[in-house]
């Protein structure tokens, strides 16, 4: 039997995966984790990019902004009480003094119920109106858009989201016009086909076009 992995290094970054499943790690380990996001970061991200990313989980695609890329104005909302800790301890690991909040997307201010029975790139606040039998969850700080953007204090020019179903809360009216890229992951399984497409319709309806698709991870620019 091997020695359980305490820690990796992935893309020359260092990872604690000592909480982690063994499916996660596996993962990590394969050279698949994230891999759409991180390739869409490195080919449309510069050094000069203001990011709001909401669902940092672990912190690799924020590390691969800020160490890869060079981004300086960074600011990142895990939901996830225990995947917020592993975030702060992977940028403590690689030197980066971190802008993180442990706090979902919601649609209203306040307080959502989130699901963390699950490995965290399961975890949704989307069962909050469901049976939770045998669904373990937690209550998590809740802000939307605009309240998170007002937390960063900077003007941001990206969104990474990737948040499990949640982004079906995303208030189109509130993405300023100073947005002009936007890289997220849909989740049709979760929300539905009809609020996966109406997402798409509403970002072309603000004058976004799609730059880039893999599977369900979008690319969004506007001029």
């Amino acid at each position: 039997v091997l020695p359980k992995i305490q820690e990796i290094t992935l893309d020359g970054l260092r990872l604690d995966v000592s909480k982690l499943s063994s499916k996660i790690r596996n993962r990590l380990l394969s050279g698949m984790y994230e891999a759409h996001e991180k390739k869409m970061c490195l080919d449309f991200l510069d050094a000069n990019d203001s990011v709001l990313e909401i669902g940092g989980a672990i912190g690799f695609i924020g590390l691969i902004c800020q160490k890869k890329i060079g981004i300086k104005n960074y600011f990142s909302f895990e939901a996830n009480p225990r995947t917020y800790q592993i975030l702060m301890r992977n940028c403590e690991l690689n030197g980066v003094k971190p802008h993180v909040w442990n706090m979902a997307l919601g649609h209203a201010d306040g307080e959502v119920e989130l699901e963390v029975g699950s490995d965290f790139w399961e975890n949704s606040i989307c069962y909050e109106n469901h049976s939770r039998d045998g669904i373990k969850t937690v209550r998590v700080p809740a802000g939307t858009l605009q309240t998170l953007l007002r937390l960063a204090e900077q003007k941001i020019n990206v969104l990474i989201i990737d948040i499990e179903g949640a982004e079906q809360f995303i208030d189109f009216q509130q993405i300023p016009p100073e947005v002009r890229k936007v890289i997220i992951e849909l989740h049709p399984q979760v929300i539905g086909p009809e609020v996966t497409y109406n997402l798409v319709a509403n970002f072309i309806a603000l004058g976004f076009r799609v730059a880039r698709q893999e599977q369900d991870t979008f690319v969004f620019l506007r001029k």
